[in-house]
């Protein structure tokens, strides 16, 4: 898929991408990948009921526990990376319109008015990133 201005998708994948930013995703495949994933696992996928309900009952509270646990990581982990501060930086201008004209002009109000995906951007401004994927290089 092209990510020209004339195409018609390229604000959608643009979109996508933002997105899909926090999370380290930046190709097409990365994006349809996350379109199609899988939902979180069913906790309860791996209850083993024996016909005791109560003893079936505390399991599935467990599984239940177990499973808000595990999501509650998966949340703090995001909302580490989501706030964290050393990967992003700010453009200001004296006027939003001024800020308007600038996305405008440069192309990039199919991303965002606001947050915009680092590499959403250098694609389209033409800025050849390295590989989001490789170990930290700061």
């Amino acid at each position: 898929m092209s990510n020209s201005p004339d195409d018609p998708n390229a604000a959608l994948l643009a979109q996508l991408q933002t997105v899909s930013a926090v999370s380290g995703m930046v190709s097409n495949d990365d994006v349809l990948a996350m379109l199609t994933a899988d939902p979180d696992p069913d906790p309860l996928d791996g209850v083993e009921y024996t016909g005791d309900e109560e003893a079936d009952g505390r399991a599935e509270l467990d599984a239940l526990h177990r499973g808000f646990r595990e999501r509650q990581a998966r949340e703090a982990e995001r909302m580490a990376l989501a706030t964290e501060t050393e990967f992003w930086f700010a453009v200001c201008f004296k006027h939003q319109a001024d800020k308007d004209a600038f996305l405008a002009a440069a192309n990039l109000t199919m991303i965002g008015d606001k947050y915009l995906d680092g590499y959403a951007v250098a694609k389209l401004l033409g800025v050849t990133m390295p590989d989001p994927d490789q170990p930290e290089r700061g």
